[in-house]
């Protein structure tokens, strides 16, 4: 059973282009606070002819919204109904631990009474990882995952946002175009995953990838 009382942060990777239509969906479905931003695949351009997928660019919407319409958002996408519209992707959710008193006020607001309809069920063994990287290094990290067993990624362009004259930190060199790699894993992969990058790739290297990971309540991959 869902909580109704709960906030969730729903995040979506689509392709270039869909955003806006997804957005509208969102809205139709009581998601009201959406954030776009965009960022690229990282599967070859011979793998996604191969594929049919097209572009590797990426629309990222970021959504806060309850647990109830979370669901309701994520049983939509999952009916895969209107595939021409909104393309493929993937969409999950997890929950929030801290909001703005008033912001949770408005988004729990209005909600259905009684069950609501079918519930769908938790799926924790999946997990987001992110992986941040000195920009040119992305693909040697993306190669290393993939050895463990990952099968993709979102990246997103990013800068260090730490003090403009630090050039080290704690011994470490750093770089300020950074780039974030999103990965999702099933939990069997996420440790390996993880461990073989920070091997490979770790602080003391020239990549200085710093990984860390989240568990995903809801997982869905449509198209």
């Amino acid at each position: 059973m869902a909580d109704k009382k709960s906030v969730k942060l729903v995040v979506t990777f689509a392709e270039r282009g869909k955003g806006k239509a997804l957005a509208k969906l969102y809205a139709e479905q009581g998601v009201l606070c959406n954030y776009q931003s965009m960022g690229r695949g990282t599967a070859s351009s011979d793998l996604l002819d191969v594929l049919g997928i097209g572009s590797a660019e990426k629309d990222i919407l970021i959504s806060i919204t309850s647990g109830e319409r979370s669901q309701r958002l994520l049983r939509r996408l999952d009916d895969g109904l209107e595939s021409d519209i909104y393309g493929s992707g993937i969409v999950f959710d997890m929950p929030l631990t801290g909001l703005n008193s008033l912001i949770a006020t408005v988004l729990l607001s209005g909600q259905e009474s009684g069950n609501g309809g079918t519930q769908m069920e938790a799926k924790t063994d999946y997990s987001l990882i992110l992986v941040s990287v000195n920009q040119g290094h992305t693909d040697d990290v993306m190669d290393t995952a993939r050895q463990a067993g990952a099968r993709g990624g979102t990246v997103i362009r990013a800068r260090w946002a730490g003090p403009e004259d630090t050039s080290q930190f704690y011994g470490i060199s750093l770089q300020s175009e950074k780039e974030i790699i999103a990965i999702v894993a099933a939990g069997d992969l996420r440790n390996a995953i993880m461990e073989m990058i920070n091997k490979k790739h770790g602080l003391k290297t020239e990549a200085a990838a710093m990984v860390c990971s989240v568990g995903l309540e809801h997982y869905v991959k449509f198209s």
